[in-house]
């Protein structure tokens, strides 16, 4: 039984390097790709583009505060919440007379 299991995670453990090794590696954010999607395949396909959403894919090349980074063009619902309540003034009654 122990052997079976050991095998199982041993074989498991290869799968996960192997799929690891074959991963697209990403390029550096810089000026030459701002504005250009990774994966690179998403720039010219999107259908492909549009079935990565839900994964947090594809994410663009940005500048932000000065530095290019990659960033994911999706958002949640926490963050839309969460960046409403700092934007929206509290309102006051005026009371005019």
């Amino acid at each position: 039984m122990k052997s079976c299991v050991r095998s199982a995670v041993l074989l498991s453990l290869c799968v996960v390097l192997a799929a690891a090794a074959n991963a697209p590696t990403k390029p550096v954010c810089t000026a030459d790709n701002a504005g250009r999607l990774w994966p690179d395949e998403a720039n010219d396909n999107p259908k492909f583009a549009a079935a990565l959403r839900p994964y947090g894919y594809p994410e663009i090349c940005m500048l932000e505060h000065g530095v290019y980074i990659w960033k994911s063009p999706t958002v949640s619902l926490d963050q839309l919440r969460r960046d409403a309540s700092k934007k929206r003034p509290i309102s006051k009654k005026r009371s005019d007379n």
